[in-house]
Parts: C-alpha cells; structure tokens; sequence
C-alpha cells in the first residue's frame, strides 16, 4: 500500500520472486505518472525490466498486478488473496487505522512509518527480531534511522555498558521536503531542502527505548536533512561504564559484522566512503571505522552510514521471510 520511494523500492526487490508474490498494489496516485516513476528513478536508475500500467493493471515479466485506488478506506485484501499489507504511504498511523486492513481480509499488516500508538511488536533484525511470534499482527518496521543506530548501539552497551549517549542523524532529502521555500507546519521542513541543512526533530530516540528499553532514560537524538539525494549517516557519541580505544571499540563492532546475528545487517569498512559510497546499500548500518575518536577513555564518537530506501525496504522483505517461517512452523507444532 503505497508506490512512493518506499514502495518502489521494495517493488524492485520483489517484483521478480517466485516465493513471495505482489497480490496488488494500493496508491491514488495517476497510474500514468507512477508508471513513468517506476520506469525513471533519479535514485535507482532506470527500471531494469519493461514495465506498463494498462486499464487498471500494472503488467512486468508477464505478470499481471491489479492496481487499486480507494483512498478512504482499504481495498477488500481478502478477495484480492493478500496475506500481508505492507503499509508504506510513509504516514504514521494509529492502531485504530491499520486493523481496518485486518478487518478487510488480510492477515498481517507490516508498518513502514513511526507508530503512532501501540503494535504488536516493533522490530529491527539483529535487535529483537527473536522476539517475532506468528500470533503479531501488526507490526511496526520502526525507522531507517532506528536500523542504523540500534545494532550499534546493542553491540557498544553489551560490550562497554552505555552510560548515555546522544546521537544526531544526518539525512538525505526526501519528497517531505521541498525546492523551494513554502509555508508549512514545521517551520523549517518548509525550507528548500536543496539549498539548507534543516535541522528537524527526531522520533528515534523513543523508537530506541523500546528497542532496548535497557537504555531507557539514557539515549537523546536529533536529526537534520543536508542537499544530498541520498545516503545518510548516524553521528553517534556515547559515555561508557568501562574504558575504551578506538581500536577496542572497531574490533567489538569488526567481530559483530562478522557473525551470524549481524549478517547482512551490519557491514564493517575499512576504506575512505562518503554517502553516495552506500547508495543501495542492503544493510541497515555500515560502520565506518576510519572515523572512530575517543575522548580521554570512556567517550566515543562514531559514525554508521545507510541507504534509508533501500537498506530499509530489504529488512521489511526479511520481516515477510521471517513471518513466512514462523508461519509455516506454526501448524506442525500445534500437531505436536
């Protein structure tokens, strides 16, 4: 539900599956312009395959994908045979509102915006995803900065014990900004992303603490959006229970990357990148440890880079995955 940046993005990761199939695709958007969207990508380049919109239809490598348009109230998923709504409008929404796909047929809604009030889980793999049940049914993907800190943030407390920390999230623009400046609600969103660094207030700290509540009390954060089209970057500082090197804290987060947990999530670097260097990136975070500094021995600043599209629309397709396992495993321990 949804065909923004999100969507297309996991469009292209999915679109070409055997194991997981696109039921139908919900957007109010004009067909002809999403098509057009889908075929040109500024970020992701040109759609590698012929892809048409045609009298209700969306029509790629011979599949056919009904396109539905019903803004006020979600399309009737079960008739459609739609297990999971991954929701990617990039609006938060309540509770309240996301039932409504239940209540419409389909199983499993999985969120891909901050929540808004309460879900079955909120969840970022590598973190808590061991805590998944086939009993959740709405579920909140949390936030592509929230993938990018927390893994960093699980690893350095288990490792150092966090005292606190204090991050600031260094964000790419995004179609909620503008080129030019306009008047809106949030006085400096209004600005032109292309010509400003805007500073902007962050949902992740909240996110954090339910993600490890061990750090309640203990993490703050702001964000800020600079002109680029696309990479982003965590600027993390923390104060440690125990005393700490640069070489110490690589080595925590090198052997990390390096293990099964962390495979695919977390990417170790060792070269001289800068965000276009991420650019479709699958990972949640790449921790670069040529920027590592410690002050005297127990203060650290690191940086985490990622793609926030991309990066984040493969850990909602590990979510589905995940999901498809613990479903599939459900009846034949209930036989047991």
């Amino acid at each position: 539900m949804g065909l923004g940046r999100i969507g297309r993005n996991i469009f292209r990761i999915l679109y070409k599956r055997d194991d997981v199939r696109i039921a139908a695709i919900s957007e109010i958007a004009d067909t002809q312009a999403l098509e057009y969207l889908l075929r040109f990508d500024t970020v992701l380049g040109r759609f590698p395959d012929e892809v048409s919109i045609k009298e209700g239809n969306l029509y790629v490598i011979g599949r056919q994908m009904p396109m539905i348009s019903e803004k006020d109230q979600p399309p009737s998923w079960g008739d459609l045979g739609v297990h999971t709504v991954i929701e990617a409008t990039a609006r938060s929404r309540t509770r309240a509102e996301l039932e409504r796909h239940l209540a419409a047929g389909a199983k499993r809604v999985i969120s891909l915006a901050p929540p808004r009030d309460s879900f079955d889980i909120m969840v970022v793999m590598g973190v808590n995803d061991q805590k998944l049940e086939s009993r959740h049914r709405i579920v909140s993907n949390a936030s592509s900065t929230a993938h990018s800190l927390t893994p960093v943030l699980k690893i350095l407390h288990d490792a150092f014990g966090i005292r606190r920390a204090v991050f600031t999230t260094v964000h790419s623009y995004t179609s909620q900004h503008h080129l030019s400046d306009v008047p809106a609600e949030e006085k400096r969103r209004g600005r032109a992303a292309a010509e400003n660094i805007i500073p902007q207030e962050s949902r992740s700290p909240r996110m954090v603490v339910e993600l490890l509540p061990e750090l309640a009390g203990k993490v703050t954060g702001s964000a800020m959006s600079v002109p680029v089209r696309n990479g982003s970057v965590v600027d993390l500082v923390c104060w440690y229970e125990k005393k700490v090197t640069p070489t110490a804290i690589n080595e925590v987060l090198r052997t990390a990357a390096a293990s099964d947990r962390w495979e695919n999530i977390l990417k170790f670097e060792v070269d001289p990148i800068v965000s276009s260097d991420v650019a479709q990136s699958s990972y949640s975070s790449t921790f670069d440890s040529l920027a590592t500094m410690v002050l005297g021995d127990r203060v650290s600043k690191t940086l985490s880079w990622y793609d926030a599209g991309y990066g984040y629309a493969h850990r909602a397709v590990d979510l589905l995955e995940r999901f498809a396992e613990l479903d599939a495993r459900r009846p034949a321990e209930a036989a047991s």
